[in-house]
């Protein structure tokens, strides 16, 4: 599939990697739906930067924790561009979630963001997908449920979840629809990591470096041009799982 004159949602894509990867494949000529549910401003400033290049870019607010705004973001979507062929799941949460602490509410919420939108998004929109017989599904996941880490466990298990959502849509929507995920480790370090932090972090991959959104990009815009690749995951994460 080529890039120029696709229409693709990004959820999660008024910042970081989202903003990124919108600004990136409008650049290459596609028409971008930006997701957001709090950073208005910034959605607004993604879009400006997006009308550069020149393709249309329209903006859509909600909150994915939400099964009726998210209904409403793929049925918004597909109505503002008639179809849809890509969708990327991006919109994330992350913050450390100990073990022993009241930490239900918690794995809730990453469920509803990480697992539950994505297969609503997915099944409304793979849908259309099927039906103009071409699509691709792009999921955000994560490193973390091949190799997990301590005090973080509700978040690793939703991404573990996606994972396996990846798969089982692989099946379900073939053979039209591409379903594949990228496993992203340290591709730019959270805004309040102090620099040991950071330098701890890194210690744990082979490669002894922040990827940059680039390194997610590349991959994303692999998954979005091969004809031949399905269920896959795409680590993008400096050789952490041999670490």
């Amino acid at each position: 599939m080529q890039i120029k004159g696709r229409n693709i949602l990004i959820t999660g894509s008024s910042k970081r990697i989202g903003k990124f990867l919108a600004l990136q494949l409008a650049k290459e000529g596609a028409n971008i739906i930006i997701h957001y549910n709090h950073s208005e401003e910034e959605a607004k400033e993604t879009a400006e930067g997006i009308k550069k290049y020149g393709v249309e870019v329209h903006i859509i607010k909600a909150n994915l924790e939400d099964e009726k705004e998210t209904k409403n973001l793929a049925l918004k979507a597909l109505e503002h561009f008639k179809k849809i062929d890509v969708l990327i799941n991006n919109a994330s949460i992350y913050y450390p979630t100990p073990l022993f602490e009241d930490n239900l509410k918690d794995l809730d919420k990453f469920y509803k963001i990480h697992v539950k939108a994505p297969f609503i998004l997915s099944k409304i929109i793979g849908k259309k997908m099927i039906e103009n017989k071409e699509g691709r599904i792009i999921n955000i996941a994560d490193y973390a449920p091949l190799r997990p880490y301590k005090n973080f466990t509700p978040y690793i298990v939703s991404k573990g979840g996606l994972i396996t959502l990846t798969k089982s849509l692989a099946k379900e929507l073939a053979p039209y629809v591409l379903v594949n995920a990228v496993l992203p480790g340290p591709i730019v370090p959270p805004e309040d990591l102090n620099d040991e932090g950071k330098e701890k972090a890194l210690k744990k991959t082979i490669l002894k470096k922040w990827a940059g959104e680039i390194e997610v990009y590349k991959a994303v815009k692999y998954l979005i041009e091969t004809d031949f690749t399905t269920g896959a995951l795409i680590p993008v994460e400096g050789g952490r799982l041999l670490c």
